[in-house]
């Protein structure tokens, strides 16, 4: 499923020839790579994706994953109780307004508070440490949200939340990125991103959904108590996984760096060719850290430092704010609004095709994980930007009608393209919200780039949910012309400066951002000679 993110599954005749070698029976053929060393590596030794060691390593990847399922069911969730009468009676808020908008942005700053002490708990004492602290706080969140009287401690509940899930995600994709498989790294990054936050809010949406017809106020604090079971299990069991090999190297432990990687990579063997390959990549990195004083947990100036550093941060920038600018949380927040404007006004029908939306969208998101190897993560990223920005076209003029103008047959054409934009969206970008940003970051600073991605995410997801509900109450349909708009500006910022890091380990990705066109040295392919099993040996041009 994902060995095509390497070789290139389907090399055209010009840059590939095969001639049978008599005297050692091994077949030669001539390709194009992305990765001189690395494929060297994975030709002398293939692993199986059924051996006891990925088999392992997959259930590493499930309990990691965990933390990502928080988010998607706070995501969710409040766009389910939102739909609900008996939380606003409670609360006494309204589906749309400044009041709202506080409940759904407060979320944010928690996002924001979380991200200023995840990357010294991620660097100082592991990635595992931040998913277990993490977790804990979200628990304590979801305690005081339950069992909320008034909307203030409601209120405190969710800064919380936002602040355990702001942790937990910052150490989570780290984590996951350093213990993948350099030729599997995209469909685990991609998956860890889907399959967590589409089982939390397919688990939230139908939950939700169940307990929508509930007359109590059951039917909100059900579903939120719910929230906290995935921070349980990842509380439970965190200190019983293999730290990061990344980090032990780091902080002097490279003996159980390398136990780790003969298990998990090498499949028991200590002469594995991946294992020495990725050692040695490891310790140049580190030794490069040293030099450029990387490792000190609090001085955050490392990432502003450089040319290519910056030139990251404006990558992070364009994933994190974008992916919250271009009218996808909208969607996912503000359904039962649009859906109202549509003239679908009963809770239970709006509850439903939420549900529905989020059944289609974890469909196109796993198939979009499949390909993030194969076609790399720029060409989703492009395509999938594009596709979107046109299907809200149609979502703009549908939306400019008033709900008593709307027909049927546009009501429908309206959730239609409404569940188009999720799929095409969950297909391109949710695979790579997490995956992408922790690919571009090095070693040194992975932890501090990634807490300061959560505060760009926070603080532009803070702006988003408060301001679109009231731009919605004060300009209507027209906030949607904004995020349109949105859509190609992002494409053209993407087109010429967003570079392809599928086909290398995370440590090869430095030299890339060191080039003086990132995208174009991305792109740029190295011709080699393949003999199976044997390795493999760059044409000299």
């Amino acid at each position: 499923m994902g060995t095509g993110s390497v070789l290139e599954s389907k090399p055209s005749v010009e840059n590939r020839e095969a001639v049978d070698d008599a005297s050692s029976n091994h077949n030669i053929e001539r390709q194009q790579v992305l990765s001189v060393g690395l494929n060297d590596a994975l030709i002398k030794e293939r692993m199986s994706p059924w051996s006891w060691a990925m088999v392992r390593l997959y259930g590493l990847v499930a309990l990691t994953t965990l933390n990502c399922c928080m988010n998607g069911f706070d995501g969710t969730l409040m766009s389910s109780i939102n739909a609900m009468p008996t939380f606003h009676e409670h609360f006494g808020t309204r589906m749309q307004g400044s009041g709202t908008g506080i409940l759904f942005s407060i979320y944010a700053i928690g996002n924001l508070a979380g991200a200023v002490v995840a990357a010294p708990a991620a660097d100082t004492f592991g990635r595992r440490f931040g998913m277990f602290t993490g977790s804990l706080i979200i628990i304590v969140g979801t305690i005081l949200e339950a069992s909320a009287p008034k909307v203030a401690q409601f209120i405190g509940g969710r800064f919380l939340i936002g602040m355990g899930i702001s942790i937990s995600n910052t150490s989570a994709p780290i984590y996951l990125v350093e213990i993948a498989l350099p030729q599997w790294r995209g469909i685990f990054g991609g998956l860890y991103n889907v399959v967590g936050y589409y089982i939390g809010a397919l688990s939230c949406t139908w939950i939700a959904y169940g307990t929508g017809f509930m007359n109590t106020n059951w039917s909100w604090r059900l579903p939120v108590v719910i929230q906290a079971a995935p921070s349980v299990i990842v509380l439970a069991v965190a200190f019983f996984m293999p730290e990061s090999p990344r980090w032990l190297f780091a902080n002097n432990r490279p003996e159980e760096a390398r136990q780790m990687l003969i298990k998990y990579h090498g499949n028991g063997n200590p002469e594995s060719a991946l294992v020495a390959h990725e050692c040695r990549e490891i310790e140049e990195g580190i030794r490069f850290e040293i030099e450029t004083g990387g490792r000190r947990w609090c001085d955050y100036k490392i990432l502003f430092s450089s040319r290519d550093m910056l030139y990251r941060l404006w990558l992070l920038f364009l994933v994190c704010v974008f992916s919250q600018f271009i009218g996808g949380s909208v969607i996912t927040y503000f359904m039962p609004v649009m859906l109202e404007n549509a003239g679908i006004t009963g809770s239970s029908q709006q509850l439903l095709l939420n549900a529905l939306n989020t059944v289609f969208s974890f469909i196109g998101g796993l198939c979009g994980s499949c390909f993030v190897d194969r076609w790399g993560r720029r060409t989703l990223f492009l395509y999938g930007t594009f596709i979107t920005g046109l299907i809200y076209i149609p979502i703009n003029v549908l939306s400019s009608y008033e709900s008593d103008r709307l027909t049927t047959s546009m009501g429908y054409g309206f959730i239609a393209c409404i569940f188009l934009y999720g799929i095409v969206f969950s297909f391109s970008w949710t695979p790579l919200q997490s995956l992408y940003p922790a690919e571009i970051l090095p070693s040194r600073v992975r932890a501090k780039g990634m807490a300061f991605q959560n505060v760009v995410y926070g603080g532009s997801n803070f702006i988003n949910m408060y301001a679109t509900p009231t731009g919605m109450d004060n300009i209507g349909w027209r906030m949607y012309i904004i995020f349109l708009v949105l859509h190609f500006l992002e494409y053209i910022f993407m087109f010429f400066t967003l570079p392809e890091t599928k086909g290398r380990t995370i440590e090869e990705l430095e030299e890339l951002f060191l080039e003086r066109n990132p995208v174009k040295a991305s792109l740029k392919k190295k011709e080699v000679v393949v003999r199976e099993g044997m390795g493999v040996k760059e044409v000299e041009e």
